[in-house]
């Protein structure tokens, strides 16, 4: 029964998530209404599949505690608008931007806001690339050290074993 209800919810437009992890070649699914419920897989498809078995023990641990489920979008309603307070110079020199750029005021915020919402997603995705590169050099150059300490250390031992051989040789005379 509990299998057939979950189901069923799941049928309504929940969101659902898809989110590529570069550097493990997998991806992550997440069902945004309910907190916790992720999934992993190969594929998208993989994903998804394990997401929608996650999603249904996860409405089934919720029916068992007496828990609401919540409705597909709540939580997360956006109309597009929000009232916004600034100070009146900002203001003024907001609209005399907006006016030498062309466009009206509100299209000119859009475009700054959706400006820097781009700028903070590059700098974020620049900086998980310099994290990535650096760790990557840091590991090169480690290896390359061991390496040439370890080739130091094996010339040393082999001349310490020639030395030794020599000398040895020398007394016998």
């Amino acid at each position: 029964m509990k299998d057939i209800k979950a189901r069923d919810l799941l049928k309504k437009p929940y969101t659902r998530v898809l989110v590529p992890d570069e550097e493990s070649g997998t991806f992550m699914a997440r069902l945004v209404e309910f907190p916790g419920c992720l999934a992993q897989g190969d594929s998208p498809t993989d994903a998804y599949e394990r997401l929608e078995a996650a999603a249904e023990s996860w409405i089934e641990a919720a029916l068992e505690m007496r828990q609401e489920i919540p409705q597909p979008g709540s939580g997360s309603e956006f109309s597009g608008r929000f009232a916004l307070r600034l100070p009146r110079s900002l203001h003024r020199q907001v609209a005399e931007l907006a006016e030498l750029d062309g466009t009206s005021l509100n299209q000119f915020i859009v475009s700054t806001l959706a400006e820097k919402a781009g700028g903070a997603n590059l700098y974020h995705g620049l900086v998980r690339q310099l994290h990535s590169s650096i760790a990557s050099t840091v590991f090169s150059a480690t290896r390359v050290y061991y390496s040439s300490v370890s080739r130091q250390a094996t010339t040393a031992g082999t001349r310490g074993s020639t030395l030794l051989l020599q000398s040895q040789g020398k007394e016998g005379h």
